[in-house]
């Protein structure tokens, strides 16, 4: 009779895990023959309006592990900042020369969950060129705990990649191209605001009982006033405004302003333009500020990029409602 080990019987069962949750996010490519030193490829796709998709110019290595529960308790998992694992530096030093990154997967049975760390990176962050000496067959791998193969994941893999197109395509190496490619259907609306009879306001709570700040990007009309963007940022205050959004032109709406009581409680911002920008206590809790705002130079620029963009067809403008972004620490993954 055929027995088939325990250890290929826990593979096979994370690695079509592993498929049925990543097959949302692209084409699995696999080697005719296990030669790579790698478990699996995946070509990335993004979603479009139509809902086809696009195949994006990201293009993954995964290699897969996993540790069974008896090797690592949930109970321990959970108290853990990360997981130990040995590799060998033969294959470390494969894909820390490959042009195309290699992911390791590491499935944690207890939790039925996985971790993804970049370990090209990870090797070049470690041992740099080193790693092509070091006179030993095998090194231990620390994996993070936090950093969790989840959409985000995919979501940042997929943003890394698409940047360094953009700025192919674009022929500029600029960081501002990092910003614009964040933002660019807000841009849009920005630049548009005058065709369409619309104007745009931001409204900024800097959080007096919360590590966080966040703000509202709304857009009104004559007939209705809608949110565009809620934002929320980790230990973000409103001096930091200005950086957080390098393309727009803030200013104050003296007119706009006069129901906006000044609070003499609530210190006032003075913006890059010189206007002076008053705020009101909210049971301090937070203090929050209210202002117009406009694309700048920097934003206009952009415009043009992403409408190059838009017409070779790397991008589809898809300018949506409430849109809501966060950043804070903990939406960090090890890609």
């Amino acid at each position: 009779m055929i027995v088939v080990g325990e250890t290929d019987s826990f593979e096979r069962k994370y690695m079509e895990k592993f498929r049925a949750f990543a097959s949302e996010y692209g084409e699995f490519i696999n080697y005719e023959h296990d030669r790579g030193a790698r478990d699996i490829g995946m070509h990335l796709t993004r979603k479009l309006s139509s809902g086809k998709e696009q195949l994006t110019s990201a293009l993954v290595w995964f290699q897969m592990k996993g540790k069974m529960e008896k090797t690592i308790s949930l109970e321990h998992y959970e108290k853990s900042e990360e997981v130990k694992i040995s590799l060998s530096v033969n294959h470390l030093r494969y894909w820390f020369l490959q042009p195309m990154p290699t992911y390791l997967v590491l499935f944690i049975e207890s939790a039925q969950e996985f971790l993804i760390l970049n370990i090209s990176e990870y090797v070049k962050n470690t041992w740099g060129r080193e790693i092509l000496t070091l006179n030993q067959e095998t090194a231990t791998i620390n994996v993070p705990t936090n950093s969790k193969l989840d959409s985000q994941a995919f979501r940042l893999i997929l943003q890394e990649n698409d940047i360094k197109e953009w700025k192919k395509a674009l022929g500029d190496e600029n960081e501002q191209v990092d910003v614009c490619y964040r933002d660019y259907d807000l841009i849009w609306l920005l630049a548009t605001a005058k065709s369409r009879a619309v104007c745009h306001k931001l409204e900024f709570w800097d959080w007096q009982s919360k590590t966080r700040s966040q703000l509202y990007i709304y857009e009104e009309s004559e007939t209705e006033k809608v949110v565009l963007r809620e934002h929320w940022q980790y230990m973000m205050s409103i001096d930091q405004l200005e950086d957080a959004y390098p393309y727009i032109e803030f200013f104050v709406d003296q007119d706009a302003q006069d129901w906006w009581e000044d609070d003499n409680e609530v210190p006032d911002v003075v913006l890059s333009n010189g206007d002076v920008m008053s705020g009101v206590n909210a049971a301090y809790e937070y203090f929050a500020y209210e202002c117009g705002i406009r694309l700048n130079g920097i934003g206009l620029q952009m415009f043009e990029w992403i409408k190059f963009m838009s017409d070779i067809g790397l991008i589809e403008i898809k300018p949506g409602k409430n849109e809501f972004v966060s950043f804070a620490p903990w939406h960090s993954r090890s890609v």
